[in-house]
């Protein structure tokens, strides 16, 4: 029972995640859990056309952590070079939902517009994940965005390993 109370926390959040980032929480065909292959970061590149103009960040997605009854996601961007004017960054702490097949937001950080150095991360927290007897995968998604000094934006979705637990 109480879980069904969680399901609705997170559908709530799913709908402020198509307010803030202008798309659904989950594409047309999710990626099940372990479908895909998670790397330790990517890169997002901005050009305005001129190549003394480029800029490009490093994101990275850590692996979410468990403790007690709370799973808390990291990630951001490492590191920048080239001629960047503008960096942000924001995470989503997302839980994959077997029944529809999809991942949905169980938790989101503030936007974080600062550029490297040092690392920029951000943290989001699901304070209340309930012991169930299903395990549930959860996993990191970092969204970056940098801008160079000429105009020029790029961005990139970047998701992490996931963990899996017995908890919602």
């Amino acid at each position: 029972m109480a879980g069904k109370g969680r399901l609705g926390q997170i559908a709530a959040l799913a709908a402020v995640g198509v307010l803030v980032l202008g798309a659904g929480p989950a594409s047309a065909k999710p990626m099940p859990p372990g479908s895909y292959v998670a790397h330790s970061r990517a890169t997002v590149v901005a050009s305005d056309g001129a190549k003394p103009n480029d800029a490009e960040c490093n994101l990275f997605a850590n692996k979410p952590n468990y403790s007690g009854s709370t799973i808390t996601g990291t990630g951001g961007i490492l590191s920048c070079s080239g001629d960047y004017a503008a960096c942000a960054s924001e995470i989503t702490l997302q839980v994959y939902l077997p029944g529809p097949g999809l991942w949905e937001p169980a938790a989101a950080s503030v936007r974080q517009s600062l550029c490297p150095p040092p690392a920029r991360s951000s943290t989001a927290y699901d304070r209340n994940c309930e012991k169930q007897p299903e395990t549930y995968a959860y996993r990191v998604e970092t969204v970056g965005t940098v801008t160079t000094a000429g105009g020029g934006t790029g961005s990139k979705v970047f998701y992490g390993s996931q963990l899996n637990v017995a908890c919602l």
